[in-house]
């Protein structure tokens, strides 16, 4: 069950910021250039096929002008709402 919830958490992780990133208007190669974030860590992290680091994950945040509470109610909107049920 958790690997399952991982692998979602990861994906919906991956799919907001590259919904962000195309909402405000900035190109792939730009936003990594600028941000310094590889373009191979930043195309794992939206195809949700890693677990991104803490590290660039706020890398991330930050470039899109966010705080962790905006990014945390963000991602709360795109989870199941089941997600968070029957955790140990």
């Amino acid at each position: 069950m958790q690997e399952e919830k991982s692998k979602i958490l990861s994906k919906t992780v991956g799919k907001l910021f590259d919904k962000a990133r195309r909402g405000a208007d900035i190109t792939y190669t730009l936003f990594c250039y600028e941000n310094n974030i590889k373009k191979s860590t930043y195309d794992r992290i939206i195809k949700g096929e890693t677990q991104s680091t803490l590290y660039n994950i706020a890398k991330m945040v930050k470039a899109l002008g966010w705080n962790f509470q905006k990014f945390g109610e963000e991602l709360d909107k795109q989870l199941p709402k089941e997600f968070w049920d029957d955790e140990d």
